[in-house]
């Protein structure tokens, strides 16, 4: 488990606390406030697979939905 700022230190992910990499490949977003079904995830530079088969090119922030049984994570291509 690392922060993003460890992985990606020339992004400001200093102040990302709600989601972290495993190696350097898998970035985590989990929903960490009780009741919540968004989050926003920050992505940095690169395209990135989702859990939903979803596509996002970084740098950016974007809103996703989360249902209860899903732990959103997404795979550096």
């Amino acid at each position: 488990m690392r922060h993003m700022a460890y992985e990606f230190p020339e992004a400001c992910m200093e102040t990302v606390v709600d989601q972290f990499m495993l190696e350097s490949t898998l970035l985590v977003a989990p929903v960490v406030v009780k009741g919540m079904r968004t989050r926003i995830v920050m992505f940095p530079f690169g395209t990135w697979i989702g859990d939903d088969g979803s596509i996002v090119e970084g740098p950016t922030n974007l809103q996703i939905d989360v249902p209860l049984g899903r732990l959103p994570w997404y795979r550096k291509r």
